[in-house]
C-alpha cells in the first residue's frame, strides 16, 4: 500500500495553480513522520513543534514571525532533505509529483484537470510497479478543502471508468478508496505535500527554485 499525501498552492483564481504530492510505502509513513517531528522539536521557541507549512517558514508567518531568517532557511532545507532521504523498512525515498497549470492557459477546469493529471500520474507509477511483480494499491490523503465533496465524487467515477480531461483514459485501478482529507497540522505527511506544492510554485510564479532544485530528483519519470 502507498499513501498519496496531496496539498495545493495557488488558486484557480491565480496564474499558476499547483498541486504538490508525495506517495510514501506504508512501512515508511511512520518513519517520515517522525523525522518531521523530530526536526520541529529540534527548532527553537516558539515554533517548536510547529507544523511544517512552507509559506509561514519562508516569510516569517503567524509563530514563525519572532524567528530569524537563517533559522528559517535551515528550517526549510532540512525540510527538503526529508523528502529525499531514503527510509529503512523500505530503503526507497518518498516519490514525489506535481501538476502545475497556468490557468488562463487552461480551457477545462483548472482544479479538476490538476488532480486528474496528478492521480494519474500515481497510478502509472503504481501500474509499472505492478508490471514489474510489485503489487500496491493507493490511499489518497489530502488538506481539508471546500472541495472535498466534489474531488470524492470525480475520484470515484476515475476509478470506475477513466478520466475526461485528456490526463489519462484509462479506469484509475490503483485507489482503494476515494480521498480523505484531514487537518493539515495533523498530518505531517500533508505538511510534506505542502512543502512539495510551495516549492513548484515558487519556482513558476516567482523563479524563485531554491527549494525546488534541491526536490527534483525525487520527482517520479518514467523512461
Amino acid at each position: 500500500m502507498y499513501l498519496l499525501y496531496l496539498d495545493e498552492s495557488g488558486s484557480a483564481g491565480t496564474e499558476y495553480f499547483v498541486v504538490g504530492g508525495v506517495a510514501v510505502h506504508e512501512h515508511d509513513a511512520h518513519l517520515l513522520s517522525r523525522a518531521a517531528d523530530r526536526l520541529a522539536e529540534a527548532l527553537p521557541a516558539p515554533v517548536t513543534g510547529a507544523e511544517l507549512h512552507a509559506d509561514h517558514m519562508r516569510i516569517g508567518r503567524n509563530r514563525w514571525r519572532q524567528v530569524p531568517k537563517d533559522v528559517r532557511q535551515r528550517a526549510l532545507r532540512d525540510t527538503a532533505r526529508l523528502l529525499r532521504r531514503k527510509y529503512a523498512n523500505s530503503g526507497l525515498p518518498p516519490v514525489l509529483f506535481g501538476v502545475v497549470l497556468h490557468t488562463p492557459s487552461v480551457s477545462h477546469d483548472p482544479y479538476e484537470r490538476a488532480y486528474e493529471e496528478i492521480f494519474a500520474r500515481c497510478n502509472g507509477l503504481l501500474g509499472r510497479l505492478s508490471s514489474a511483480g510489485d503489487h500496491h494499491r493507493c490511499v489518497a490523503i489530502s488538506d481539508k478543502s471546500r472541495h472535498e465533496t466534489r474531488l470524492q465524487e470525480l475520484m470515484a467515477a476515475w476509478r470506475s471508468s477513466g478520466t475526461s480531461t485528456g490526463a489519462s483514459i484509462r479506469p484509475m485501478r490503483a485507489y482503494a478508496e476515494v480521498p480523505v482529507f484531514v487537518d493539515s497540522a495533523a498530518s505531517r505527511g500533508v505538511q510534506m505535500a505542502d512543502f512539495v506544492a510551495n516549492s513548484i510554485y515558487r519556482a513558476y510564479a516567482s523563479g524563485d527554485t531554491a527549494l525546488f532544485d534541491q526536490l527534483i530528483g525525487g520527482f517520479d519519470a518514467d523512461g
